[in-house]
C-alpha cells in the first residue's frame, strides 16, 4: 500500500480480475492488519478443535469396567 502523502493512491488487488486497482474503487474500507488477525485467530481456533478431536479419538471408547458383584441379592 502506498501512502497518500506522496500524491499516490492506495492500491489493492482485485481478486476477481487479478489487477491492481485503487481501493476506493474496490470499496475496501478495512485494514490489512485486521484481516491478518482475523485469519490468525480463525486458524488457531481450527487447530484447537482438531487437537481436541484427536484427543477424543485417541481415548478408548467406553468407560471403566463395572465391578462384578456376583450373588449380591442372595441372603445367605
Amino acid at each position: 500500500m502506498i501512502t497518500a502523502n506522496t500524491g499516490e493512491t492506495h492500491k489493492g488487488l482485485n481478486v476477481l480480475t487479478g489487477e491492481l486497482e485503487e481501493v476506493s474503487k474496490l470499496g475496501i474500507h478495512d485494514h490489512r492488519h485486521t484481516k491478518e488477525w482475523a485469519i490468525r485467530l480463525a486458524s488457531e481456533a481450527a487447530i484447537t478443535i482438531l487437537k481436541v478431536d484427536q484427543i477424543i479419538v485417541a481415548k478408548p471408547a467406553g468407560g471403566p469396567k463395572m465391578q462384578q458383584n456376583k450373588d449380591w441379592d442372595n441372603d445367605e
